[in-house]
């Protein structure tokens, strides 16, 4: 008996190895994408809860979460913190100049 060979057959086996390794491959970039997907979900929910309770906080603090009003109360606030600062260095300054008075009575009388 004659064995005759058949044409193509080892070529569409290749063909068949090569598209099985190409399926492993997606698989498993399917794989890690889905795991990324699954961890990056996770992430913005912990970081929505967060949002909701820095928001919550800001309203009872503050009496507000809209970022531009914020803004405007820290601007106000960082104001008022320079004038009371200043006066408390002019509030010094005063009270150095009269221990100087008292220390040097001498030097007034001029």
């Amino acid at each position: 008996m004659k064995q005759t060979k058949k044409v193509g057959v080892p070529d569409a086996m290749g063909e068949d190895a090569n598209v099985q390794e190409r399926l492993e491959r997606l698989r498993a970039e399917y794989a890690r994408l889905n795991e990324q997907r699954i961890a990056t979900d996770r992430d913005r929910k912990n970081l929505e809860e967060q949002l909701r309770g820095l928001r919550q906080k800001a309203e009872q603090e503050y009496g507000t979460s809209d970022v531009g009003e914020l803004r405007d109360l820290l601007e106000k606030r960082r104001k008022e913190n320079e004038q009371m600062v200043s006066q408390y260095e002019e509030h010094i300054r005063e009270i150095k100049e009269k221990l100087q008075e008292i220390e040097n009575p001498e030097s007034q009388e001029g």
